[in-house]
């Protein structure tokens, strides 16, 4: 009898381990991604909103139009109302960020209510770009490109304030082109230094790269650090950066200071 059970049980077992299981990756909810900026550049200060797709579609995100948009400046009391310029994208003209202040954005979309606060720090001044080294010259290999590309270190030169800590995004466009590499530094470790920490840009000789450097609050500066250690990152189970956005909203809401210098690659 023993001997039979022990057969039984040993079929059973084999019999589960060759079952097919069937795991469904649609059912997760959508969730929205908000992507909020108010900057000091004119036209700069617009707000996108998508939803996430499931495991097995593929780009591009579904847009959300028809919600409601608006970024008060807490420090003046004034609110604007962002209108819907196209799919998903919302602008007002009117909004210009001022350095210090700080802001709410609300998203009402449907019966859900999202929220965010950013404050702008006041404007670093960014001196120059300097080219460290020249096109062909470096180990190639940079982030997304072949060898023979992503070896231009560009160092943009400006001197850190050692009043207060600094957080800084650098935004980098190579012929006009907007460059996917995330490029975000803080002043922890070198407060008040005048060396800052150079660029890894994939570009060629004669190529146009603009660099906008952009002054953020540590929350954002956070959200962008994670972003960039989940991309590079390829042994963990990734998980979405910390978003400043309440109530499950993915995406960053960012009143950022910006200055724009450009160079050509030698």
């Amino acid at each position: 009898m023993r001997k039979i059970i022990t057969a039984f049980f040993t079929c059973a077992i084999l019999f589960s381990c060759t079952k097919e299981i069937d795991i469904d990756l649609n059912e997760s909810n959508p969730k929205f991604v908000i992507e909020g900026n108010v900057s000091t550049a004119l036209g700069a200060s617009k707000v996108t909103i998508h939803k996430t797709i499931n495991f097995d579609e593929s780009a591009p995100y579904p847009t959300v139009s028809a919600a409601l948009v608006t970024i008060t400046d807490n420090t003046v009391n004034q609110t604007y109302t962002l209108s819907e310029i196209a799919a998903g994208l919302y602008y007002n003209s009117s909004l210009l960020g001022a350095e210090g202040h700080t802001y709410t954005i609300t998203v009402n979309i449907g019966t859900e209510i999202f929220t965010a606060v950013s404050t702008m720090p006041y404007r670093v001044n960014l001196d120059s770009l300097v080219q460290e080294n020249l096109a062909g010259t470096g180990t190639g290999g940079g982030p997304g490109g072949p060898a023979g590309t992503g070896n231009i270190t560009i160092t943009p030169k400006y001197a850190d304030p050692s009043a207060f800590e600094n957080y800084y995004q650098f935004v980098v466009s190579r012929n006009g082109v907007l460059q996917n590499d995330i490029f975000v530094r803080s002043d922890i470790g070198f407060n008040g230094s005048t060396s800052p920490l150079p660029l890894r840009v994939d570009a060629e000789k004669n190529d146009v790269v603009t660099v906008d450097m952009q002054g953020i609050d540590k929350a954002v500066y956070n959200y962008f650090f994670g972003l960039n250690e989940n991309i590079n990152q390829s042994t963990a189970t990734p998980a979405n950066p910390a978003s400043n956005f309440n109530n499950g909203a993915l995406g960053y809401f960012k009143a950022h200071t910006t200055q724009t210098k450009t160079i050509i690659i030698q």
